[in-house]
């Protein structure tokens, strides 16, 4: 009987550690995400005030994909830079006021890591003749060690909102 009670007691203890473990895990990313979707609320809000600090935000080598029409895949931080440059040269924007974030996972895993991804409207206005537009997109980001972009994505129909306001 003895033999019963140290097999259940040793298994007990390692289901105690494992379980430390796992919610220290899980509350450590749940930090994270917290830390990350405020960064990207803060980065929609630079780029709805036309004043982003690419550097802040965006590691070296981060991949930027998006839906719009003739898509040539990828585009680099500079390009990505210059785009919104010729956008706010005649646009302005403005972003749903309450967006609710949802964790990403990570897509080889399917284990949530921090990442951020949300649905939101987004509004479009040509400051040349005032016509404005409002359109869905979906978003994710994923981040690095240090909290900055490493990927970014995006899903909308871009190309035809803008075109439309012309």
């Amino acid at each position: 009987m003895a033999k019963y009670l140290y097999i259940l007691m040793f298994f007990l203890f390692f289901s105690c550690q494992n379980n430390e473990k796992v919610n220290t895990n899980n509350e450590n990313l749940s930090q994270i995400f917290k830390k990350n979707c405020q960064t990207v609320q803060s980065y929609l809000d630079d780029f709805v005030n036309e004043s982003i600090d690419y550097k802040k935000y965006y590691n070296d080598t981060c991949e930027i994909r998006g839906t719009y029409f003739n898509s040539t895949g990828s585009m680099s931080v500079q390009d990505r830079i210059n785009i919104h440059k010729q956008m706010w040269s005649k646009y302005d924007f403005k972003i749903s006021d309450s967006i609710e974030y949802l964790p990403g996972v990570n897509a080889k895993t399917k284990q949530i890591d921090g990442s951020v991804r949300f649905y939101f409207d987004w509004t479009t206005t040509n400051t040349e003749n005032n016509k404005s537009i409002t359109i869905p997109l979906y978003m994710s980001f994923d981040f690095d060690d240090e909290g900055k972009f490493v990927y970014l994505q995006f899903f909308g129909d871009i190309s035809s909102a803008i075109s439309s306001l012309e």
